[in-house]
């Protein structure tokens, strides 16, 4: 008997998978047991198909299999997991017990059905008054995918699996990418990064835009990458990409086609012979740049006050230290209060219930491993090896730290929205990731382990603190000393790595000259 072509071995394989999965999920999903099945089954066929061809495509070997099917299956499992146990497990609201992680899920997904059921064309959902979906694209996607299994009642995990999908097809056009770009090194170790990366892992899980806004991002970032090849091609591919993003989310699609753009002229700029060209280039990305400074400004302006108010009046502990520190410190303190969540000394110390207490920790955990990245990605990108590595990471850590800065000022300290937002941008995160792990096997890891000792003290500290605090003696450590404790134990550190470098390098002048003699 002849082989079977590959297509028709996938078709198989991938049906024979969905078939198997399927029967598990559909026990956890609402009654009638065959309709769920039906629905489970056909998209999960649907997408294992799409996903191998993917894979095959790109030809990415054992690499890409192993963490495309950990992207995937940790992003499914864990939200089967939250819908099936939260309900017994969270606390006991209206949201939790129907076994979402978000309010916003939890609305959209309740006006999605509603709409399904009615006799109303779907692209109503994208002038939505109920307020569930603010720019209709993941509401219309939703109501779509009721209204073809005709289903009795809202099926949450249906939207968790094209989640899981948009993450995991993103991920394949994230690594070829990078490889082609970047090297096999970065791209192997950005896709772990953005495999196991926590916020991109539970927002996968859940029923939220911003995972298929960081698929379609992938995707796009692969086109500007590879637009000199089939050219015309890649902007049909880059052109979807923003369209179904706008559609998603109006002001994130900007964002990301922005960034977007600006990354793609500032490649083109750095590598073109031409003096006039790089001139013309340079004043296109600074008029970008103005453009987005002002519609930015318009979109964040609206929310600052807002929410710097709820981050006030969320907790008795910050009320009081902004009213001690005075109206002119308030911003900025609620700015760095919101770059640091979800903050983990406050997560390890919550007496919360043990499942949120876990959520809290492992969140902190990722986004506290990723801080010391960003200032040795900073000032390490200067020693790139090439004036295209050099402007092309210098472009994304500003954009990472802009977008962090932003983050926290439109969220002020709230531990949800802030990584929400950020998390938009997991792709760049990873690839920093990558290429800052790239010069530790070159032997650069002296100042990103400074910068880790820098964290450790702001950490310890932080954590000392709410033991003295709530834990042990239950009296008031004052807060301001610890701020100075932390800025001369981070200060130290840093300044002693300057001090060893200096005489390194001075030791290392005086040799090669006495060699000259």
């Amino acid at each position: 008997m002849k082989k079977l072509p590959s297509l028709y071995q996938d078709l198989i394989l991938t049906f024979v998978s969905s078939l198997v999965l399927s029967l598990g999920i559909a026990v956890v999903e609402p009654k009638p047991f065959l309709q769920s099945w039906l629905a489970t089954n056909l998209l999960l066929w649907l997408v294992f198909f799409i996903l191998f061809r993917l894979w095959r495509g790109f030809q990415g070997g054992r690499k890409l299999i192993l963490l495309m099917v950990i992207t995937f299956f940790s992003r499914l499992l864990l939200g089967v997991f939250v819908t099936s146990a939260l309900p017994q497990i969270g606390f006991d609201t209206e949201v939790e017990n129907a076994g979402y992680l978000y309010s916003d899920a939890y609305r959209r997904d309740l006006h999605s059905f509603t709409l399904a059921q009615s006799d109303a064309p779907l692209l109503t959902s994208f002038s939505n008054d109920a307020g569930s979906d603010q720019y209709g694209g993941l509401m219309f996607l939703t109501a779509a995918v009721y209204r073809l299994f005709n289903l009795e009642s809202p099926h949450p995990l249906l939207i968790t699996i094209l989640a899981s999908f948009v993450m995991t097809a993103g991920l394949a056009f994230l690594l070829d990418g990078l490889r082609r770009r970047w090297g096999n090194t970065v791209a192997l170790a950005a896709g772990w990064f953005y495999a196991l990366y926590p916020e991109g892992v539970l927002l996968g899980s859940s029923q939220m835009r911003e995972p298929f806004l960081i698929g379609l991002f992938c995707v796009a970032f692969w086109a500007v990458v590879n637009w000199k090849e089939k050219t015309g091609q890649k902007l049909l591919i880059f052109m979807l990409c923003a369209v179904f993003s706008l559609a998603f989310s109006l002001p994130f699609g900007a964002i990301l086609v922005g960034l977007l753009v600006a990354y793609g002229l500032v490649e083109w700029i750095a590598v073109h012979p031409s003096q006039r060209v790089r001139r013309f280039g340079l004043l296109l990305l600074a008029a970008l740049g103005v453009v987005g400074l002002i519609a930015g400004w318009m979109w964040l302006k609206p929310t600052l006050y807002y929410d710097a108010f709820i981050t006030r009046s969320s907790s008795g502990n910050i009320t009081v230290l902004l009213e001690r520190m005075g109206e002119k410190w308030q911003m900025p303190f609620i700015t760095f209060y919101g770059i640091t969540q979800p903050f983990l000394p406050g997560a390890l110390t919550d007496p919360s219930l043990p499942f949120w207490r876990i959520t809290s920790i492992v969140r902190a955990l990722g986004w506290w491993f990723m801080l010391p990245f960003l200032p040795y990605g900073f000032f390490a990108l200067w020693k790139a090896r090439s004036k295209s590595d050099r402007w092309a990471l210098l472009l994304i850590v500003v954009a990472l730290i802009g977008w962090i800065l932003i983050s926290a000022l439109r969220a002020g300290g709230d531990m949800w929205d802030n990584p929400r937002y950020r998390a938009l941008l997991i792709p760049w995160f990873g690839l920093l990731f990558g290429w800052c792990w790239q010069r530790f096997q070159q032997g650069h890891l002296s100042w990103f382990l400074r910068w880790v000792g820098a964290e450790l003290v702001f950490f310890l500290v932080f954590l000392f603190w709410y033991f003295f605090r709530y834990q042990i003696i239950h009296r008031y450590i004052g807060f301001f000393q610890m701020i100075q404790v932390i800025l001369v134990g981070a200060g130290l550190i840093l300044f002693s790595g300057l001090v060893s470098d200096f005489l390194k390098r001075r030791a290392r002048h005086l040799s090669e000259k006495g060699g000259t003699k």
